[in-house]
C-alpha cells in the first residue's frame, strides 16, 4: 500500500467540495464503495457533518494556512481481496492516529474507479474544540512506516516505499510515470549515472569540466529557480540535480567549482544515451519488448500517415472558395474525422502505446511468459510451469489423477484451450468466475457471489465469500496430495505432491507456495557444485 498527500493550496482549499468529491455526489456514488465521516457531532449524517465542518473552518480566522489535509491511500488489486469496509475504516483509524488528527472531523471514502481499490480522506487541519491548526509535522514519514506495519498485520501485498535499498524513493512524478508504463523513468536513468558522474568529478576543475562530463553521459546540467537541473541532452525530460544526488546540488557544486557557469566550448559526443527501458527483469523479456517496439514503430508510421492525410484535406478546405462559416464547419468536422481514426488506429489489433498494457494481452491471449514478465518487477521470474510439468505432477497426485489434464478436457471450449494455464485450471472449479490481469501481473478473479481471488504466482488470497473456491484452485493449480489440521495451532495444512507443505493460519486469507526444492545433482549440472 501506498500513501500520500495532495496539497492542497490557498486559493482551493474547500473541504466541502473535496468532501461530495469522495462520496461520488456527483455520480450518486458509482464510484465509491463505501464513504463515511468521523470526529463529527452530527455522527454518521454526512451532509450534516460537512456543514459542522465548514462552521468549524470558518470560527478560525487567525490561520493563513490551508486548512484541509487530503489523503489518498492505494493498495494493490489483489489486495481487495482481503479489504472489508470494517478493515478499511479502521486503516483510516490508524492513519488519523498517526497523523495526530484523531481528534479532528473528517470524511472518508472508497473509490473502485481504477485498478487499485483506494481511500480519499478529507482532514479539516482546525480541531472542532480548541479551534486551533494541527500541521502535521514529517507526516510522509509517519505515513510511510504505518503503511509498512499494516502490510504486516492485514496481509496485504509489500510495497517498498521509502525503505528501498536505494535509500530514496523517485519523485511522485516519476513514480507514476514508472508504474503505468512499466518503463524506467528518466529521473532513475539519471540516477544510475549518480556514480560515474561523481567518480568522474572529483578530478574535474572548472564548470567547462563538469558540463564536458555530463554530456558523456548524455545529460546537461542547467540552472532552473533557485537550484540545478539535470536534463535529457537529446530529449526534454529532466530532474532536480539534489534527486539525481545529493552531493549535485547547486550550493555543493557552487563551494567547489565556483559561481555556475553555462557551458561555452564544444561538448564532446555522448557515450551513453537514455532511452525508456522496460523495468522487468525476466530473461525472455527481450523477444517480448522487440515485438512492442516493432508494433509501436508501426503504428507511429501509421498515425503520421492519417495526420497527414487530413492536414492535406483541412489545406485543400481552406484554398476552395466557400462561405467562412462553412469552412469553419468543414474543417470542425475533418478534425472530427481525423480523431476518431487515430482512436481506430490505435486500438485496432489489440495494440497499444503502453508496455505494460501490452504484456498485459499478451497475458490475456495465453502467453505465459508475458505474464511472468508482468511479475518481474522487482526481481526475475520464469514463467509458470509449463503444461508438461503440470501433467506429470497430477500423475503423482492423488487428487489430481482422477481429473483430465485441461488441454485434453472436451468440457472445456477452444477458448479455453489458448488462456493462461491459471486461468484455465480456474474454469475446471468455476466456469461462471471473471478473471482480470493487474499490470502487476496478479490474476484477479470475480466470482458470481462477489468473492474475489488473487493469484500473484506466489501467493494466493481470498475474500471470505470465495474461501472454497481458492482452496479447491489452490490444490488443482499447486498440486495438493493431502489436507490436514494442526490440532495446536488450528491450522490447515496441505501436503503438495513435491512434499512440500502449505499453511493456511487460522484466521488468515492468505496461501502462500513455498520456493522449489533444488536437487544436489541440478546444482551440479549447474557448475555451482562440483
Amino acid at each position: 500500500m501506498i500513501s500520500k498527500r495532495i496539497q492542497c493550496q490557498a486559493g482551493n482549499d474547500n473541504y466541502g467540495r473535496l468532501a461530495s468529491y469522495i462520496a461520488d455526489a456527483s455520480h450518486q456514488g458509482e464510484k465509491s464503495l463505501v464513504s463515511w465521516c468521523a470526529g463529527c457531532w452530527a455522527g454518521d449524517d454526512y451532509e450534516l457533518a460537512m456543514q459542522e465542518v465548514a462552521d468549524t473552518q470558518a470560527l478560525n480566522t487567525r490561520s493563513q494556512g490551508v486548512k484541509t489535509y487530503h489523503l489518498v491511500v492505494s493498495f494493490r488489486p489483489e489486495d481487495a481481496a482481503v479489504l472489508t469496509p470494517e478493515k478499511l475504516k479502521a486503516i483510516e483509524e490508524r492513519f488519523a492516529q498517526s497523523l495526530g488528527l484523531a481528534e479532528h472531523q473528517r470524511h472518508c471514502g472508497v473509490h473502485v474507479n481504477t485498478e487499485n481499490i483506494h481511500m480519499h480522506v478529507a482532514y479539516n487541519l482546525i480541531h472542532p474544540e480548541k479551534l486551533t491548526r494541527v500541521e502535521p509535522w514529517r507526516d510522509y514519514i509517519k505515513r510511510d512506516k504505518l503503511c509498512r506495519e499494516l502490510e504486516q498485520e492485514y496481509g496485504l501485498v509489500i510495497d517498498n516505499g521509502r525503505d528501498k535499498a536505494a535509500g530514496r524513493s523517485l519523485s511522485d512524478k516519476a513514480a507514476g510515470v514508472e508504474a503505468h508504463t512499466g518503463l524506467q523513468s528518466f529521473e532513475s536513468y539519471a540516477r544510475d549515472q549518480g556514480a560515474a558522474l561523481l567518480g568522474a568529478l572529483e578530478n574535474a576543475q572548472t564548470w567547462e569540466d563538469v558540463h564536458s562530463l555530463f554530456a558523456r553521459q548524455g545529460l546537461a546540467i542547467q540552472p532552473r529557480g533557485a537550484g540545478l537541473v539535470v536534463k535529457d541532452r537529446h530529449g526534454r525530460q529532466t530532474a532536480k540535480a539534489s534527486a539525481v544526488h545529493r552531493d549535485l546540488s547547486l550550493k555543493k557544486l557552487e563551494e567547489r567549482f565556483g559561481p555556475f557557469m553555462a557551458a561555452s566550448g564544444r561538448l564532446p559526443e555522448s557515450e551513453k544515451r537514455y532511452g525508456a527501458k522496460p523495468l522487468q527483469k525476466a530473461a525472455d523479456r527481450n523477444q517480448l519488448w522487440q515485438e512492442f517496439q516493432t508494433l509501436s514503430e508501426n503504428q507511429k508510421e501509421e498515425l503520421s500517415a492519417i495526420r497527414k492525410k487530413w492536414r492535406e484535406k483541412r489545406e485543400e478546405l481552406n484554398r476552395k472558395p466557400m462561405a467562412r462559416k462553412t469552412r469553419a464547419n468543414m474543417i470542425k468536422l475533418a478534425r472530427q474525422y481525423e480523431a476518431e481514426e487515430i482512436h481506430e488506429a490505435k486500438t485496432r489489433g489489440g495494440t497499444s502505446a503502453s508496455w505494460l498494457e501490452f504484456l498485459r494481452g499478451k497475458a490475456a491471449g495465453g502467453d505465459e511468459t508475458a505474464l511472468a514478465v508482468l511479475r518481474s518487477r522487482h526481481e526475475e521470474t520464469a514463467p509458470e510451469t509449463t503444461l508438461e510439468q503440470q501433467e506429470q505432477a497430477r500423475r503423482q497426485s492423488a487428487y489430481l489423477s482422477s481429473k483430465r489434464a485441461i488441454l485434453e478436457s472436451r468440457e472445456l471450449s477452444s477458448k479455453t484451450k489458448t488462456k493462461l494455464f491459471s486461468m484455465a485450471t480456474m474454469e475446471t472449479i468455476d466456469s461462471d468466475a471473471t478473471a482480470k490481469i493487474s499490470k502487476h501481473g496478479s490474476i484477479i478473479y470475480t466470482l458470481t457471489n462477489g468473492g474475489k481471488i488473487s493469484d500473484t504466482g506466489k501467493s494466493i488470497t481470498f475474500s471470505e465469500g470465495a474461501r472454497e473456491t481458492a482452496l479447491a484452485y489452490m490444490a488443482a493449480k499447486w498440486g495438493v496430495r493431502r489436507r490436514s489440521m494442526d490440532r495446536a495451532t488450528g491450522n490447515a495444512v496441505f501436503i503438495l505432491a513435491s512434499g512440500q507443505r502449505v499453511v493456511l493460519e487460522a484466521g488468515k486469507n492468505l496461501l502462500e507456495r513455498p520456493k522449489a526444492k533444488v536437487h544436489m545433482r541440478e546444482w551440479v549440472r549447474s557448475g555451482i557444485v562440483r
